[in-house]
């Protein structure tokens, strides 16, 4: 990462990859709601004549509709971000600076098991506050790309103008 135009191409085919990476975990999420919601309905049904509790039906039809609703809110999500990766790096290019950079892993699918905890589709990520506003960036990195992006995005762009010729330090008094 060289210049503003290079990290604009490698911030959008991340996302590409965020994106393909949230269908696959939505997919993966559901096969496993379908396979618990089959083994618990097999497990209640086949013991009693169907005589199950309404509540427990309803129940049992949410399981796999809910957990559709975190993976519709991140390709909501996802949707919206290539417009904020064009106005970060319009903010960039004016000459804003950048605050606050905070990096994490987070990942797409945890399946809690009894001992572990079983974590899939990691995904590195760039918490970005820039200028004067209150407005954050989450942008998708790649683990290479982290260190590259911090010092891309915290160089000191030359100053076009400045005011007064000499700089006025304690020890020159």
């Amino acid at each position: 990462m060289k210049n503003l135009s290079e990290l604009k191409n490698i911030l959008l085919a991340i996302h590409e990859k965020d994106k393909k990476q949230t269908i696959t975990a939505l997919i993966t999420a559901e096969i496993l709601a379908i396979l618990v919601f089959g083994l618990i309905g097999y497990s209640i049904f086949s013991g009693q004549n169907g005589q199950a509790p309404a509540f427990v039906l309803y129940i049992l039809l949410f399981l796999p509709v809910g957990v559709l609703i975190p993976y519709l809110i991140m390709l909501y999500g996802a949707k919206k971000r290539p417009e904020k990766i064009h106005d970060f790096i319009s903010r960039l290019e004016k000459g804003e600076t950048v605050n606050n950079v905070d990096t994490y892993t987070d990942y797409k699918l945890t399946v809690p098991l009894r001992i572990i905890r079983l974590r899939l589709f990691p995904m590195e990520y760039a918490h970005v506050r820039i200028g004067q506003s209150r407005s954050f960036f989450k942008l998708p990195l790649s683990a290479e790309n982290v260190q590259p992006f911090k010092a891309l995005i915290n160089q000191q762009l030359p100053v076009t103008s400045s005011i007064g010729g000499a700089s006025a330090n304690w020890s020159s008094n």
